[in-house]
This record gives C-alpha cells, sequence and structure tokens, in this order.
C-alpha cells in the first residue's frame, strides 16, 4: 500500500467508529462528505423550528451563527423517496440504512422479515438509531442533523413520516443517542459538548461541556458510544490525536459517568487499553470493549493490548476481563443479549478496502470466547432481539440473521445499498 493511501485511510480511520471499512474512509477523505442529501421540511412536510439551549452549562462558542450545544435550522436538503407507497400503514421489525459511500437510503423490514421497496435517501454517513417505538437518523459529519421518523407511517406516507428535523453545528458529527423518557442524550464525536434534547420537537434542554477530556490539542474527546442505565450516562472516549502527517497517537481511553437527570459530572474511569468502541451495562455491571490501536495491516493484533474490560465504578478502576488473544483481535463493534454478547474483531481489510472480520459469541460471567463461523464482514453493523442476531454483512452484500444455529439471508430489494447499519424495535 503507497504512503498517500496509508495516508488517506489513517487520517479518516481516527474520525470514526473503528468498525467503518476502508472503502468508506478512501471515498470520504478524497472526496468529502457530501452534506446536501439530509431530509428538510418542505412543501406540506413538518414545519420545523430553530431553538436554543438557556442552560447555564450551554456553549457560548459561536460557528456559522450557532452555538456548539444549540440545534438549528431545517436542513437545506431535503427527503428523495426512490419508489410510490403503498397507503397501508405496517408495524416493523425494525430498519436498515444502506450505502455505497456516496449515497445513502433508509428502508423498514416489516413483521414478516421482508425488506421494504421503497426508501428514503440520506446522507451516506448516517446512523439508525431507535427507543422502542419512533426511528431517528443521526446523519454524521458532512451533514449533521438528527432526524425523527414515525415509523408506522413509513410504508404509507413515506417522507411525511418524518416528524422533525433539526440541523446541528458544522462537523458536530452526531453518533448515538441515550434516551431519558421523552429526551434523549445525544453524543457529538467532533464537538467539545454533549447536548440532551427534547424527543417531542428536537429542543435542546441541556449541555455539558466535555472538551477539558480531550487530548492536548484536540478540542474533542471524540466520544465513541453512550449508555444510560439506572440514572448515570456512561459516556465512552477515544481522546485520540493526530499530527500533520496523519499519524495517530492512541492514548488509553477515558469512560465519564455523568448524572443523566442534571448533566453533573459524577466520575470518571481510566480504562485499560486503547481505541475503545463499545459500552454497555450487563447485570448492573459496565463493560467496554476495546478495539486498540491498528497495525500495519490496518488489522488489530491478538495480544492483551484491548479486549473486553469489565469497570469497577465503586473502585475507580477498569480490568482487562477478556483479552484480544482470546478474541483474535480487536473489536470494531458489540452487541449485548443478556449476559451474552457477539462481537466483531478487525482483521483488516483486502485489496478492494474490503473489511476482513471474526464474529464471536462471548458469554460476560463465563469468561468463554465462541466462534461463530459464515461471516467475514460485520462493517454494515449488528442489532440483536430475543436472541436474533442480525448481521449487516456486507460481503454478501445483505442483512443476515443467525439464531444461535442457522443463518438466514434476508433477500434484498432489487438496486439496494449493501447495508451500513441497522436497528431493531
Amino acid at each position: 500500500m503507497n504512503k498517500m493511501k496509508k495516508n488517506v485511510i489513517a487520517s479518516v480511520a481516527k474520525q470514526s467508529f473503528a468498525a467503518l471499512s476502508i472503502a468508506s474512509l478512501v471515498f470520504m477523505t478524497a472526496c468529502g462528505d457530501d452534506s446536501s442529501s439530509g431530509p428538510s421540511s418542505t412543501g406540506d412536510e413538518p414545519e420545523l423550528s430553530s431553538s436554543s439551549n438557556d442552560d447555564e452549562g450551554s456553549s457560548s462558542s459561536k460557528k456559522k451563527g450557532k452555538s456548539s450545544s444549540s440545534v438549528g435550522e431545517a436542513s437545506s436538503s431535503s427527503v428523495e423517496e426512490s419508489s410510490s407507497s403503498s397507503e397501508i400503514s405496517v408495524s416493523l421489525t425494525g430498519v436498515v440504512f444502506g450505502s455505497d459511500y456516496s449515497t445513502g437510503e433508509l428502508r423498514w423490514i416489516d413483521k414478516d422479515g421482508k425488506i421494504s421497496e421503497s426508501s428514503l435517501s440520506f446522507h451516506q454517513d448516517s446512523k439508525v438509531v431507535t427507543n422502542g417505538a419512533d426511528l431517528y437518523v443521526l446523519e454524521r459529519k458532512g451533514a449533521d442533523n438528527i432526524t425523527k421518523i414515525d415509523p408506522e407511517k413509513l410504508e404509507s406516507k413515506g417522507k411525511k413520516a418524518v416528524v422533525w428535523q433539526v440541523s446541528l453545528d458544522d462537523e458536530a458529527n452526531p453518533v448515538d443517542m441515550a434516551f431519558d423518557g421523552d429526551q434523549a442524550w445525544v453524543a457529538l464525536q467532533n464537538a467539545d459538548s454533549l447536548v440532551k434534547i427534547s424527543t417531542e420537537d428536537g429542543k435542546v434542554k441541556k449541555s455539558i461541556k466535555i472538551g477539558k477530556f480531550a487530548y492536548e490539542g484536540e478540542h474533542s474527546p471524540y466520544v465513541a458510544d453512550i449508555e444510560l442505565d439506572d440514572g448515570s450516562l456512561y459516556v465512552l472516549m477515544q481522546r485520540y490525536t493526530q499530527d500533520e502527517n496523519y499519524v495517530v497517537t492512541y492514548p488509553k481511553g477515558l469512560l465519564a459517568i455523568y448524572d443523566a437527570s442534571t448533566g453533573d459530572l459524577k466520575d470518571t474511569i481510566q480504562l485499560k487499553s486503547k481505541n475503545p468502541s463499545n459500552v454497555a451495562v450487563i447485570g448492573g455491571n459496565v463493560y467496554v470493549a476495546t478495539h486498540g490501536e491498528y497495525n500495519a495491516a490496518y488489522g488489530t493484533d491478538a495480544d492483551s493490548q484491548r479486549g473486553i474490560e469489565k469497570v469497577n465504578v465503586s473502585k475507580k478502576k477498569s480490568e482487562l476481563l477478556i483479552s484480544g488473544e482470546d478474541l483474535g483481535g480487536g473489536i470494531a463493534s458489540m452487541v449485548v443479549d443478556g449476559e451474552v454478547v457477539y462481537v466483531s474483531i478487525n482483521l483488516g481489510y483486502d485489496e478492494n478496502y474490503a473489511a476482513i472480520q471474526a464474529l464471536k459469541k462471548v458469554d460476560i460471567s463465563a469468561k468463554k470466547v465462541d466462534d461463530v463461523e459464515g461471516f467475514t464482514d460485520m462493517s454494515g453493523s449488528m442489532a440483536i432481539d430475543d436472541g436474533l442476531l442480525y448481521v449487516g454483512d456486507r460481503s454478501v452484500p445483505a442483512v443476515v440473521t443467525w439464531n444461535g444455529k442457522k443463518k438466514n439471508t434476508i433477500k434484498q430489494p432489487k438496486g439496494a445499498l449493501p447495508p451500513y447499519n441497522i436497528a431493531l424495535f
């Protein structure tokens, strides 16, 4: 791999979750993010109002007329329908977001496991999140929007299923949401703050500054994931930095714990390893999955510098419970099903920059790791419900389910883009 390609990969790899495939990294760095594909309020769609946060903790810095903790005007772009919809509303199993790294689309999965023929267009780098009833599309760096959608109206109403859409500061890069009743915390990976918004209208209710946790010279600690449990908000920070030659430095990750109601900082805990990817609360205990540093092949080594950490909040300590030696490398993504977690292990990338990954099933309490055969690229994300695992396998490309014994490939509609993100209701 030549020096320019190495620089391109290193430049963007640190800006997103470790699970992103190198193909997307090359495209976004070389071409720039397309910010014109997000939804907006036009015609007879819901009208969106600008709003600001009057909370004392809100940011006072300004960028293009918006504070870094504010939700601004509706995006100037629009949702596009790829085909007409029927007039029958349906209950859904979940949604799948597809991307070819230049365009992105949202499709939905009905109770029979069929993916919709119709789709809505969004920014090519987006994440779908649900709270069990509503759907949210986080359009990431380059579009920087949050869109709430009524899933029951998707099939019958198409783009009119949009309830509201709000625009964030440029390059705020929303990456996750954690729901707290009729409000939700939003992680902004490239900003110096977290915001709490109303799920009714998207208006900011609270903002907390996190820039003090950034690595020296950086403005953001680069939040990778957030989790809300029993009144506490767990904020996972990667805290990397990059020099002018695109060389990335990863210090050990940091877990910050906030009061989910007030936004007050309760504690911080230094992790044992670097480049964390996911945080989860399992059986009252906090666990963190870490990817660690990349090796020369842009994969990860099977060593003790990465794995699954168990965090002892009361003692402010973290221990490496299951190492990369047991897993075969670093964790790109993790989903939880009771005491069992499924993790995708980053092994590297092929000559076409497609991810090469291994899928592992981990029994947390027994510290037992098992291989799940037949999956080679989970960079289209994973989701799980009642023991049924959904994998966005971009090597197929399709959404593939696994019930612990048998795989089933969900048929892709003609022209559907490869899976990039999955969320279940």
